[in-house]
């Protein structure tokens, strides 16, 4: 690491803090600096504006830190705070997941978009709030929308899934997005939540949250910088949250042909021709059940000969769409999806996909790439997986009807024992000498 008191890491420090100086954020950061320059150099010092300035208070803070601990100990103390602000630059900025290949209508959600985004500031964060059932699309409208505005968020644009982060961890994860060191990272979650506002201060940026469950969930990201723009994406209206309120609702339907003509083609399209409107009544506007249902238009699977839906419930078209795509599944994929869409895994690698049921990694992994490709369920950014809740909910009751009970509480076993031992070994390694950690795992 660095040397806190090195000419370099001063010069870092101060350049972070100037970064902003033009706005209010930057010009608050500099009072705080500034007492503490005017005590290490014993005179008052102007506020740097240019890079031979902002060398030239380096070298004086400099000189006087490396003779005296005392003030040493107090700029390491400042700089531990301030370094974790520097604006990332070029490929350090954090982006969004990447945007869907095709992509149809929604006009008026992104026209309000753009007018929450544009609009004056008045002490009012931006903020707007993405609301709709499950599957309609809301996310890759954020993130559709986010690309399309790069250019006005030149500090970045910042995601996070709230889907399977803890209230307390969703801050440590936007920091580390921001580039800060995880050991600069305070453990507290009050600490967290307030570093994260004051690094967000002063920054032209977009932030994402994806997947909320709460107001109360939210809040604590939240900042009144004057340049962020929050996206809040849930599937209802969170009561409690000053946003403004865009609901997203099941595509048209020549939207919904549009998008089907784009996934599957013109050609396929013309030959499911007689198939075309039980497919559309079954997918119900759902961009998710579409996406789904464009591998049966190319050949991959029977067309559906009329669109009720009886093996679901409301006929739910992602219930629907995934009752469809398991039927398409071989027998090692179909059995995995059953067994490890039990229970509500905050995610799942190929080790713990075969737990549940009952094979190697190996078989596993493949398994789960048959599911990633049949949209059963999606890989995260860690290259884990993870069940969307409707398709996840279908996973249950088709375990519990085709294997039964017993079949489903070892299959819960098992991955709950292989997460045993993997904590077990974490923990011993960490701690060889603890007797607080069993030397084996008990049977």
């Amino acid at each position: 690491m660095l040397d806190p008191i090195s000419l370099g890491a001063i010069g870092a420090v101060l350049g972070a803090v100037g970064s902003g100086m033009a706005n209010e954020a930057g010009r608050w950061a500099w009072e705080s600096a500034g007492a503490l320059v005017r005590r290490i150099t014993g005179r008052e010092v102007p506020a740097p504006t240019t890079a031979g300035q902002l060398d030239d208070v380096a070298r004086l803070v400099h000189e006087r830190v490396r003779d005296d601990p005392r003030l040493a100990r107090a700029w390491t103390e400042f700089a531990q705070g301030a370094r974790t602000c520097v604006p990332a630059t070029g490929r350090d900025r954090p982006c969004l997941p990447a945007a869907p290949r095709f992509f149809t209508d929604r006009r008026e959600a992104l026209r309000l978009l753009d007018k929450e985004a544009t609009r004056a500031h008045e002490g009012r964060p931006r903020l707007a709030l993405l609301y709709g059932p499950e599957g309609i699309g809301t996310s890759t409208l954020a993130v559709h929308w986010g690309w399309r505005q790069t250019a006005r968020f030149p500090d970045g644009q910042l995601y996070a899934d709230l889907r399977t982060l803890a209230p307390e961890a969703a801050p440590g994860t936007l920091l580390r997005g921001l580039g800060v060191p995880d050991e600069e990272i305070p453990p507290a979650a009050g600490d967290r939540a307030g570093l994260l506002r004051r690094c967000l201060a002063g920054r032209r940026l977009l932030l994402v949250l994806d997947h909320a469950r709460s107001a109360a969930q939210v809040r604590p990201l939240l900042t009144a910088s004057p340049d962020v723009f929050t996206i809040v994406v849930a599937r209802q209206p969170l009561t409690g949250l000053d946003a403004v309120r865009i609901p997203v609702g099941p595509l048209a339907r020549r939207d919904a042909v549009r998008l089907l003509t784009d996934l599957a083609g013109k050609p396929a399209l013309a030959a499911a021709r007689a198939a075309l409107p039980a497919v559309l009544d079954r997918c119900a506007g759902s961009p998710y059940a579409l996406r789904a249902a464009a591998p049966r238009l190319l050949g991959n699977g029977p067309l559906p000969a009329h669109p009720e839906v009886t093996d679901v419930p409301d006929s739910d078209p992602v219930s629907a769409a995934a009752d469809d795509a398991y039927r398409r599944l071989g027998p090692g994929a179909a059995r995995l999806y059953r067994l490890a869409g039990v229970r509500d895994w905050p995610a799942l690698d190929a080790a713990a996909a075969a737990r549940a049921a009952g094979t190697g990694p190996a078989e596993a992994a493949g398994h789960l790439e048959e599911l990633t490709e049949a949209l059963l369920v999606e890989r995260t950014d860690t290259g884990r997986h993870h069940y969307r809740p409707a398709v996840r909910a279908h996973a249950e009751r088709t375990a519990a009807a085709t294997d039964g009970i017993a079949a489903c509480s070892a299959a819960v076993t098992r991955v709950v024992a292989y997460y045993r031992d993997l904590a077990v070994g974490a923990a011993r390694a960490a701690l060889p000498e603890s007797w607080r950690v069993p030397r084996s795992p008990r049977r």
